[in-house]
């Protein structure tokens, strides 16, 4: 988006969106008395599958964009012989001749959803292949009910890594509007550089969009472990470009996942789509980014998604649906603070242990990092603890909810 197009654009919350903002799988903090305001973009988020009935009524009544059918939600769990989750299977799921591979993520789990991926019948075969030593587990789907778990378990002890890969992989929009969320992803690679140098291996990459007429339209910044050098080198990013609303967010999907090389061997793989615009949805012959969400799915990449301030309500039915397909979240910036006002996926100020203004745990940079450590945790998590299953995470009270801590 331009910066005069976003100076031009009302902010306004999405339609149907949550009516408490605290992610599901974060634990929340007693209220305190209000902090001073840091400087950064503030952000927050909400989990539509942690919140999934929440989600299916929101995306039942979006107009003008092409929907995943994501009824009928099943969930694949992978146990080594210890009951420990493992990362990285890969899954084939099978109906007649129609085949559909996922792989799982951190936490040893994979997200189906039948319907999208044409899958018609109540029971699918399922074959999940694990680690370099190929082992092996096999089982049935029964899709009869919505929210299924299908426990798959290895005779095998899962391979621990001392030091986990985790790869991290920016979506950024770089028109005219968007600074101040440039500036914020390059104060997160500082960051990341001290937080995470001793307790995993982070390959970071980038992929800056921009629309057809600019001086590019997607540029790639290969994956990389040097940290250091990959800051300078993309220290010359800035806003410009962008003469109308919509931008060619489907190309910078599209080239995230076919250009850079992301690894096989990864416990974590997670892309950060930031933008204030929706996609061009009037582009002929590109790959829409539903096919992108499927091509994530598929190769274990989870998307989150990050609604800068001016995005509209086709952009954000878009970017919560890839998020949530993927088994991400959607993040939003905040213009001003919590309320009305602010744009998003959701910002009200209440959530359990009390009303406080400083719900989203702090800016956006710290917002990334945390998702980071709580990949790292759901290595050591109970994949079997799945927020959302059976009852929305924000409709349970406090004591019920299901928690993941960062450490």
């Amino acid at each position: 988006m331009s910066e005069a197009a976003a100076l031009a654009s009302p902010t306004a919350a999405s339609p149907g969106a949550p009516s408490v903002a605290a992610p599901a799988d974060l634990a929340v903090a007693a209220p305190s008395p209000p902090a001073q305001r840091s400087l950064g973009v503030k952000a927050g988020e909400w989990d539509d599958n942690a919140n999934y009935r929440d989600f299916l009524a929101y995306i039942g009544s979006a107009r003008g964009i092409e929907t995943l059918n994501v009824s009928n939600r099943q969930f694949v769990v992978v146990e080594d012989a210890q009951g420990k989750g493992v990362p990285n299977c890969t899954l084939k799921i099978s109906e007649g001749e129609t085949t559909v591979s996922l792989v799982t993520m951190a936490s040893g789990r994979a997200i189906l959803f039948p319907k999208a991926h044409s899958l018609s019948s109540n029971t699918f075969k399922v074959l999940a292949t694990c680690g370099s030593k190929n082992a092996t587990a096999t089982g049935t789907i029964d899709a009869r009910e919505p929210d299924g778990v299908t426990r798959l378990k290895l005779s095998t002890s899962r391979v621990e890594a001392q030091k986990p890969v985790v790869e991290l992989a920016f979506v950024l929009d770089t028109t005219g509007s968007m600074s101040e969320e440039i500036e914020s992803v390059k104060e997160t690679l500082d960051k990341v550089v001290k937080r995470f140098d001793n307790s995993a291996t982070i390959r970071v990459g980038l992929v800056e969009y921009k629309d057809k007429g600019d001086s590019f339209v997607t540029k790639v910044y290969p994956f990389t472990t040097d940290l250091v050098a990959f800051r300078k080198q993309i220290d010359g990013i800035s806003a410009s470009g962008g003469g109308d609303t919509p931008e060619d967010v489907n190309s910078g999907l599209a080239a995230t996942l076919s250009e850079l090389k992301w690894s096989a061997d990864a416990s974590s793989r997670l892309a950060f789509l930031i933008a204030d615009a929706p996609p061009h949805l009037d582009y002929p012959n590109g790959v829409p980014y539903s096919s992108s969400a499927k091509k994530a799915a598929a190769a274990g990449i989870k998307v989150h998604t990050i609604s800068a301030s001016g995005m509209d309500d086709v952009g954000q039915a878009v970017f919560r649906q890839v998020a949530q397909f993927t088994g991400g979240s959607n993040m939003f910036v905040l213009r001003g603070g919590a309320g009305p006002q602010s744009t998003g996926a959701g910002d009200a100020k209440s959530s359990c242990g009390g009303t406080h203004d400083n719900f989203t745990s702090g800016n956006l940079d710290e917002l990334i990092i945390r998702k980071v450590k709580l990949e790292l945790a759901s290595l050591r998590a109970n994949p079997l603890s799945i927020a959302g299953v059976g009852q929305d995470e924000n409709a349970k009270p406090c004591e019920k909810r299901v928690l993941l801590v960062a450490d």
